[in-house]
């Protein structure tokens, strides 16, 4: 005789079964719940062999659910859902991360991964590591993330089977074709979220809690348990909060069912302790790696939740709800169709007749277990509901409960009805589900176009920002990016797909896509100086924040007269509105450098020298387009010369003197539509000190009087090159003569302690040659600087 628990350890707790099969007895002691009390004698049916002599078929039972199931989620997400568009939030902000964790891993060893998990303070652990771990098995394509979440599914599908480890292998493939038809399975496959983990492990954790006694309980029976919480708490640290609430309610119920209810009041200290061991068993490792980040994660939640002025980002939706919508979000709402689309009244009803099953059957434990499920899952479902926020993500918890839940009536249905009539009758169940289902509804993604044109308008973005931001940047490692406003394309999307180009780019993408003022938007611009700005007109069809939408003509309006930046794209987007790409004018734009150009300064707009005389560059327009050439060089020979080819045809040669200290050029230039091959080519080693190649889109306005190039405030201080430019150009472009003041209450102090010159550089109408203003240190302090055009500079 062998005494079995549901972990299939032995167990001092049966219920016996006698079943009389002709002359031959056989006696089979089991136990369908570790908290069970008491015998119970029940004939088994052929049907119901023992776990372990059908463990086999139960694997593969499982192994081709998990399959079926995540063939059908991909299929459908390349026909409709994810990867039939671009990628987008939130997907892509654990895909970015696991990208730059695989280049840690790749160039800096296993030990600086580990080093980095303990110091920085990811957002979502396991949905970070689950990725790079995915790049690494399969290359960083976009399906390698979502075909690892099979794992999930597995565990998933495995833990609702080992509910039914002691049904027959029709029940069990019933059950696996009703949880393969709720929404909620397909979408463990098709979103990549912390919160589907976090859901997964924390409703896994409290069905085997809930399980075990209060008082007898082996240490090796409350690991598994605490380690699913611990998986739940640091697959989402952010969302702790729901997460311990979970935990608490599991261990409270236990106590309660096993010392309040059972009115064992003299164990209440030990239940108490062992209550808390469950607790600390779950806790002890996410509060090491949560607690030295505490503020970060509960900031996050704070502002999810409760803070009113971010609280509309994550419940805009809820806005306006009435107290029965707020009450039916998760059963009929939105959160209900995410998790088990027009179904949960079905699920609901063979829960309810599971219950009822077992009450006929008077089977003590599974009425016992769907209680406390109930209870449990009531829970679920009541903290996010009560919540101010509204999402489907924030009630997963609740729908893996329900799916659970789901498993264990079908076992009760079986049980009542038994042998093959059993079978028949769960098998009915399926096929209904299957009848209810609606493949369609299953792939509808928040952010994602919803018709071809818009996904062929979105593509056509991302490629084109792709291809204009790598074909302009003057430092590809390293560049600045800003937009105005997010939708088909947005900055961890932008830096998803440079990143898919080459993984050691280390870009920085900024948006104040929740700011309605163009000023704060402009201001930004204005401080943090970004290489690119990415602005539109409003309604373009690609932008869809409604927070900054405002802002966007203003913008928009605003960069295009910017004498700061010049615009090197320009396209429409589905609803005939304009899109421009803006790069920061400063002393080098338009290009990068391919071979021979050494910038020793290492300063964005420091001089870069051709020490072989010899280099090469691209420059990218989107079409063909006219380009103002600019350049400013200083040779080391007095009549040295420059030739400059653009497209192996040659557009200019320049001559340097001693006598003038640098030549200079300014002319227009034809662009081909694609990439541009530059070649600079001089006899001696040379310097520039300005290279700016920048097609025309948006149209070329006359070039009248002063046209400030650049200007720079304390610049023998250190200070940023043209750090005064926008000012400069604001009193002084398009006059014939201008005096401008220079004002530190105006321009600011960009470099404390150091008494700071004043420079300027600007072109005359018709002149090809740049000319050059200089005040010297304490300009500051009513230093005025004289340009002007109405007759050659004084020398």
């Amino acid at each position: 005789m062998q005494i079995f628990t549901s972990d299939g350890e032995p167990s001092g707790e049966s219920r016996l079964r006698c079943p009389i099969n002709l002359p031959r007895i056989t006696l089979w002691l089991r136990m369908n719940d570790v908290s069970s009390t008491g015998l119970q004698t029940v004939p088994v049916t052929r049907d119901q062999a023992p776990w372990l002599h059908r463990r086999h078929s139960a694997i593969l039972i499982v192994l081709a659910s998990a399959a079926l199931l995540a063939g059908f989620s991909i299929s459908r997400s390349l026909y409709d859902g994810r990867l039939a568009n671009p990628l987008t939030h939130d997907d892509v902000n654990y895909f970015v991360e696991g990208i730059q964790h695989l280049t840690l891993l790749r160039t800096k060893g296993f030990l600086a991964l580990v080093l980095d998990f303990l110091h920085s303070s990811l957002h979502a652990p396991l949905s970070t590591y689950q990725a790079m771990l995915a790049y690494l098995l399969f290359g960083i394509t976009d399906w390698a993330p979502y075909a690892s979440n099979v794992v999930l599914a597995l565990i998933f599908l495995g833990f609702a089977a080992s509910l039914l480890r002691d049904s027959s292998a029709v029940v069990l493939t019933a059950a696996m074709a009703c949880l393969i038809t709720m929404p909620l399975s397909s979408r463990t496959i098709t979103e990549f979220n912390p919160e589907s983990v976090c859901s997964l492990f924390t409703a896994i954790g409290a069905v085997l809690m809930v399980r075990l006694p209060v008082i007898d309980a082996p240490l090796r029976s409350r690991l598994p348990a605490a380690l699913c919480f611990t998986l739940g708490f640091i697959g989402h640290p952010s969302a702790f909060p729901f997460t311990l609430i979970a935990l608490l309610a599991t261990v409270g119920l236990a106590l309660l069912r096993d010392i309040v209810w059972s009115k064992k009041f003299r164990q209440l200290p030990i239940g108490i302790a062992n209550s808390l061991l469950n607790i600390l068993l779950s806790v002890f490792l996410p509060t090491l790696y949560m607690a030295p980040r505490y503020l970060d994660y509960t900031n996050y939640f704070y502002d999810a939740v409760f803070n009113p002025t971010t609280q509309r980002i994550w419940s805009g939706s809820s806005i306006g709800m009435t107290v029965s919508q707020h009450l039916g979000y998760y059963l009929v709402g939105d959160g209900a169709q995410y998790m088990f689309d027009h179904k949960f009244l079905a699920y609901a009803g063979i829960i309810c007749l599971g219950f009822v099953a077992a009450w006929r059957y008077k089977d003590r434990q599974l009425l016992t277990r769907q209680a406390e499920l109930i209870i449990l899952a009531f829970l679920f479902w009541s903290v996010p509901t009560l919540a101010v926020a509204k999402a489907p993500l924030f009630a997963l918890t609740f729908g893996f409960s329900i799916a659970f839940m789901t498993v264990i009536a079908l076992q009760s249905i079986s049980r009542a009805v038994r042998g093959r009539l059993g079978a028949v009758a769960v098998s009915a169940l399926a096929v209904l589900l299957l009848v209810l289902d609606r493949p369609s509804s299953l792939i509808v993604v928040a952010n994602l176009p919803q018709t071809v044109i818009d996904r062929q308008f979105a593509f056509r973005a991302i490629d084109q920002f792709k291809t204009v931001l790598l074909g302009n940047a003057t430092n590809p490692r390293h560049m600045h990016v800003y937009m105005t406003n997010i939708g088909a394309y947005a900055p961890n999307m932008l830096q998803y797909y440079l990143l898919k180009t080459d993984p050691t780019l280390d870009w920085d993408f900024d948006s104040k896509w929740q700011d309605p003022n163009p000023r704060e938007h402009l201001e930004f611009i204005r401080t943090s100086m970004p290489d690119f700005v990415i602005a539109g007109q409003r309604d373009n069809g690609l932008t869809n924040s409604p927070f900054a939408s405002p802002a966007e003509d203003a913008v928009y309006d605003a960069m295009s007269r910017n004498a700061g930046y010049m615009a090197i794209d320009r396209f429409y987007g589905p609803n005939g509105r304009e899109i421009a790409v803006f790069q920061r004018s400063g002393s080098f734009a338009g290009w990068r450098p391919i071979s021979g150009i050494i910038n020793w300064s290492g300063k964005p707009d420091g001089p870069r020298d051709i020490p072989t005389g010899l280099a090469y560059l691209q420059t990218f327009a989107a079409r063909p387009v006219q380009a103002d050439l600019e350049i400013e060089w200083v040779g080391v020979t007095s009549e040295q010369e420059l030739s400059v080819l653009v497209n192996h045809q040659k557009v200019a040669d320049l001559t340097f003197s001693t006598a003038a200290n640098s030549s200079s050029l300014k002319q227009e230039i034809s662009l081909s539509g694609g990439t541009n091959d530059v070649t600079l080519q001089s006899d001696h080693a040379l310097t520039l000190r300005r290279l700016v190649i920048i097609p025309n889109i948006l149209g070329k306005t006359p070039n009248r009087g002063i046209s400030v190039v650049s200007a720079t405030y304390g610049g023998n201080c250190g200070a940023p090159g043209g750090n005064a430019t926008q000012d400069v150009v604001a009193s002084c472009n398009g006059r014939t003569e201008c005096s401008y003041s220079v004002k530190v209450e105006r321009l600011g102090d960009p470099a404390n302690g150091c008494g700071k010159d004043f420079a300027a550089s600007y072109f005359c109408e018709a002149e090809a040659t740049m000319r050059h203003q200089v005040l010297p240190a304490e300009a500051g302090f009513g230093g005025v600087l004289n340009l002007s055009c109405t007759q050659p500079e004084n020398k």
